[in-house]
């Protein structure tokens, strides 16, 4: 091989390893930014922890939460857990309060066979708030339907699991979701347990 190959071979890695390390970079930097502005948008519109105490709760014990974040479920097939469990001091379905954490809009509700009765909101920075294994409603909701923040949404419960009304297969809870658009996904899962901590 001649001289005047190997430089021009040496050149040309050069040029790659530069391109490839200015692209990882352009790239890195803008991933960043796209975080952090998802970050922003569930930060902006977060007012209220969704469990309030309770008047049934009378020794004041209150809920309680741990990470429980993409650890393995089983029903209804192997899966990951897309949320947070916020179990409830007195066990009972119905004696907690579920409010808002945000303002929005009812994006979807209703019966889901694994989350129960459950509520969706969308936030104003376009956040989706998952509620689910609700006993009941606070009141009669519509889609589409204004919400405020720390508005009653339902109560804590056991439902889910099975058909339309199934109740009892597990320790009363708030599933609690948080969802975002991002990366062209439209419900994109954010581990929740950081924006309990921050709001509790």
């Amino acid at each position: 091989m001649t001289l005047r190959k190997t430089v021009c071979i040496v050149l040309l890695f050069l040029s790659i390893v530069i391109a490839d390390a200015w692209l990882f970079h352009s790239m890195w930097n803008l991933v960043q930014e796209k975080t952090e502005d998802v970050l922003a948008a569930v930060t902006a519109d977060m007012v209220y922890f969704p469990v309030p105490k309770s008047s049934y709760d009378t020794k004041g014990y209150g809920v309680s939460f741990g990470d429980s974040w993409m650890e393995s479920r089983s029903f209804g097939g192997e899966r990951t857990h897309e949320g947070c469990d916020i179990m409830a001091a007195v066990n009972k379905r119905g004696h907690y309060p579920i409010v808002s954490i945000s303002d929005g809009y009812v994006e979807q509700m209703g019966w889901l066979k694994l989350g129960g009765y459950r509520i969706g909101i969308r936030s104003p920075s376009g956040v989706y708030f998952y509620y689910a294994h609700l006993s009941g409603y606070g009141r009669k909701f519509q889609e589409g339907e204004a919400v405020r923040a720390g508005e009653l949404l339902g109560f804590l419960g056991d439902s889910g699991y099975g058909e339309e009304g199934t109740c009892g297969k597990f320790a009363p809870h708030l599933h609690m979701g948080v969802y975002v658009r991002y990366k062209g996904d439209e419900e994109y899962a954010l581990n929740p347990y950081p924006v309990l901590v921050y709001l509790k």
